[in-house]
């Protein structure tokens, strides 16, 4: 391969001296394609592949790269593989052996030649330990239940450490943003100095210029509690909390690629919390300089940082002060709640957490429900209705607190067959038992219902009984003697068994005994006259009736007629 300094003596002769291309071909011992080449050049090319080089360990898996990559332009952009992501998977999958590098070089290969690649750049940032985390949103879709859902991402990154936090939500609302903000300080055990954040609704109520930011009164009273204090982005500048901006990335190309498939939202919580977890064993670079470490390690130089937890976790829900209707159901983001019906008509204070709804009346805890999920829901308690329905029992069959099996499938069985049985005194019997669950506690009537249903005793009666004569659930104990030691020397109280075998045993010899006497009594009924003894006529031998005894009859008369019987001999006699 010819060097710089032989393409400058061509070019000299050539253009400076005037000779020709051949002559100096021939002078120099080039081709004249050399000579030619370095003319038009000026400088050497460098040397040139004719096939491009081999890859033993990566060509065999650049189809499943290219596959993974093609099916990525159907799914969300921001749930597509990185060159990362795809190395994790090769590794994970397919057993792969080879580097990073040239799983990526050949990932930037197919998208430029795609034209997928974009350019932006950023400035690095620095932080102290425990200076600052950084809080934002993502989105992503999940498969829960067979069923694709677009789902909302909380997402907090330490700028010191880089541990993370993520968690799934529904929605981006007041209240699932306050949650995520408890759970978040309790995963990480402390409070960082200060969260970065950008001007999302939940947190800025307006924006005026600069620095100027109107917060919403519940995130102020989150910080209140919390004492961190916060930091937030120009309009359009995520690049000044970049450590999240890449968190939000990773967890859709990495935690969410290809899409999980769970069964229900906490299942996918859980998996998140293991992927954080994971997290905090990967390499990252010390933020000071030096050999590079993992982020477990930095966090845990980070959380001797953080400020400490209160004693007692802030109450992430939003509050209103409402009304409850002459339906006795008071209205919380479009939908309906009950309460006891004595509270009808009053004022109420109701409290809506992630997962449920307390109402309050009077400063007074009236009733909590699970939190509706779909627009204009009722969430009744029909218990709460009990009252209302012994003076309406015409409610028990189109009233909405009652449709379906509001008590159980026990209850259910027993309405119906109560109904069956007994027709219009059914239903009243049916009311009884519902009374019970005002007058005892829920657990033990439950317990008296099934009790009744699976031995087939449907009725009111029988329920009532088995609840007075339940057996007690107690704990076996032994009877505490230590102020009476006189009692300790006394048994127990427990007898054997063969005990009470003895007593049946000389119950039966009593019973056989008895049979024997009245066996007695009537073979001496039958004995013949001038005999005194069963000695004398032993029961083993057989009676002979004689004359004496039984008089021949002669007459026809005489024989249609009833003998008389036969006389006994008399105490003076026999002595």
């Amino acid at each position: 391969m010819l060097a710089v300094a032989h393409y400058e003596v061509i070019r000299r002769k050539v253009l400076v001296d005037g000779m020709s291309q051949r002559a100096v071909a021939k002078e120099l011992s080039h081709s004249r394609k050399t000579v030619k080449k370095a003319v038009a050049q000026g400088v050497p090319p460098g040397y040139r592949r004719k096939r491009p080089r081999s890859r033993p360990v990566l060509e065999p898996v650049q189809s499943i790269i290219e596959a993974w990559l093609e099916a990525d332009r159907k799914q969300p952009r921001k749930q597509r593989h990185t060159a990362q992501r795809v190395f994790e998977r090769l590794r994970k999958e397919h057993e792969f052996t080879g580097s990073y590098s040239p799983v990526q070089r050949f990932v930037a290969g197919w998208k430029r030649r795609q034209g997928l690649l974009s350019s932006e750049v950023f400035v690095p940032l620095v932080f102290a330990a425990g200076e600052e985390a950084q809080v934002d949103w993502g989105e992503a879709t999940v498969r829960i239940g067979g069923q694709e859902r677009v789902l909302q991402f909380f997402c907090v990154r330490m700028a010191f450490s880089r541990a993370t936090f993520v968690r799934a939500y529904e929605r981006q609302d007041q209240v699932s943003f306050l949650d995520a903000h408890v759970r978040a300080f309790e995963f990480f055990g402390g409070v960082p100095k200060r969260l970065a954040y950008d001007n999302l609704k939940t947190a800025v109520v307006r924006v005026g210029r600069g620095r100027e930011r109107d917060l919403n009164a519940k995130f102020v009273e989150l910080r209140n509690w919390y004492l961190f204090d916060t930091r937030f982005c120009n309009v359009a500048s995520g690049n000044e909390k970049g450590h999240v901006e890449n968190l939000v990335k990773r967890v859709q190309r990495t935690f969410l690629t290809p899409l999980p498939e769970v069964s229900s939202l906490e299942e996918l919580n859980r998996q998140l919390q293991r992927d954080c977890e994971t997290e905090l064993d990967q390499t990252t670079r010390d933020p000071r300089g030096g050999e590079a470490r993992t982020s477990r390690e930095l966090f845990a130089e980070e959380k001797v940082q953080l400020l400490p937890l209160p004693q007692q976790s802030f109450a992430a829900c939003e509050e209103i002060t409402t009304r409850i209707d002459k339906f006795s159901v008071a209205r919380f983001e479009n939908c309906w709640y009950s309460a006891p019906v004595e509270w009808a008509h009053q004022p109420c204070v109701v409290r809506g957490y992630l997962d449920r709804v307390e109402i309050f009346c009077e400063h007074a805890w009236v009733a909590t429900h699970a939190r509706g999920q779909v627009a204009e829901q009722y969430v009744l308690e029909p218990r709460h209705y009990l009252p209302l329905l012994f003076r309406k029992p015409g409610a028990l069959h189109n009233g909405r607190p009652f449709q379906g099996e509001p008590f159980g499938s026990d209850f259910a069985l027993l309405r119906r067959e109560l109904e069956y049985r007994y027709a219009a005194d059914g239903t009243q019997q049916y009311l009884r038992v519902l009374r019970l669950l005002t007058e005892h506690p829920e657990a033990d009537v439950r317990a008296a219902v099934a009790r009744c249903v699976a031995l087939r005793a449907f009725n009111a009666d029988a329920i009532e009984s088995a609840l007075r004569n339940a057996p007690l659930n107690l704990p076996a104990s032994r009877l505490d003697l230590s102020d009476r030691p006189e009692l300790v020397q006394i048994g127990s109280g427990i007898r054997l068994a063969a005990d009470y075998d003895a007593l049946f045993d000389a119950q039966r010899e009593a019973q056989v005994e008895a049979a024997h006497v009245e066996d007695s009594q009537a073979s001496r009924m039958a004995l013949a006259p001038g005999q005194e003894t069963l000695a004398d006529h032993p029961l083993t031998e057989p009676f002979v009736p004689t004359e004496d005894a039984f008089p021949l009859c002669c007459s026809e008369r005489e024989l249609d007629a009833e003998p008389d019987p036969v006389p006994l001999p008399r105490k003076e006699e026999a002595a």
